[in-house]
């Protein structure tokens, strides 16, 4: 029989194995080194499964396995969830519901991971293809081991008002692109420019300097137009790209500047005790 103690005890190991980010020297747990090699295994037979045959031996041999990883992924997450409570701030259900709220997107991402797919394999033999395309979100799993990727959703985090924004200019550009060159080119080209929709083809290509080349203006008002919108373009367009490139590089100096300023206070308290 398992005492309060030893419940206490098995509940701090798999926190610890869960939740800590680095063990000393820079080393990851051996839990997460396991569900990381897990993660990576799931994306990698995902990626074959595509190729194989539906029904052969090999596609029947891949399921279960995947099959197997689902509940690998739903034990994770009701350890990760029963674990916390070894901090006594998370203890009972308000403090289960605050760790909730401050990891709600990596526990959502946690979930979408196996809950879905699962759910559907306990009424059917096998999931769909749009159920199993979920299983690529166990990529933003990787996030939860490494500081840098978590860096990198922080800084998203931060600015993602200024995304909105931006955002919005392109798509914005992009319709008022569409809708002039379908003033200007539908009556010369009504199979390609002959509406909204289909001159939406031709802004993509266009904002984002793809240009495929199969749709293009011809009277001398299209190209004027289109040239403006390409230039116009992709500085719109690129827009995004800066504005997460400068909140990651203030996210990266402000944890340089943590960094710096433990290692310092490490020597203080040392000489103090």
């Amino acid at each position: 029989m398992v005492t309060a103690e030893g419940r206490r005890s098995l509940r701090r190991i798999a926190f610890e194995q869960l939740e800590t980010e680095r063990l000393e020297g820079g080393k990851l747990s051996a839990t997460n080194r396991i569900l990381v090699f897990v993660i990576l295994l799931s994306i990698g037979l995902y990626t074959a499964e595509t190729e194989i045959a539906a029904g052969s031996d090999d596609a029947v041999a891949i399921g279960r396995i995947n099959e197997a990883l689902l509940w690998v992924f739903a034990a994770e997450f009701a350890v990760r969830l029963w674990s916390v409570g070894a901090e006594a701030r998370f203890r009972g259900g308000r403090g289960l519901w605050a760790y909730v709220r401050a990891n709600g997107f990596m526990l959502a991402v946690d979930f979408l991971a196996f809950a879905p797919e699962l759910v559907w394999l306990a009424f059917a033999p096998t999931s769909p293809s749009f159920l199993r395309s979920l299983r690529v979100v166990r990529l933003l799993k990787i996030a939860r081991y490494y500081p840098s990727c978590r860096l990198v959703l922080a800084a998203l985090r931060s600015c993602y008002q200024e995304l909105l924004v931006a955002l919005s200019l392109s798509a914005a550009l992009w319709y008022l692109s569409s809708v002039t060159l379908y003033v200007l080119e539908s009556d010369e080209q009504p199979e390609k420019f002959g509406s909204i929709l289909r001159a939406m083809w031709w802004g993509v290509a266009t904002l984002t300097t793809v240009g495929y080349g199969d749709v293009y203006p011809q009277t001398i008002g299209g190209k004027v137009a289109a040239g403006f919108f390409a230039v116009i373009g992709v500085g719109t367009v690129a827009l995004p790209s800066g504005i997460i490139a400068g909140a990651f590089i203030e996210k990266y100096r402000a944890r340089r500047q943590a960094l710096a300023a433990r290692s310092a206070d490490a020597p203080t308290a040392a000489s103090s005790g």
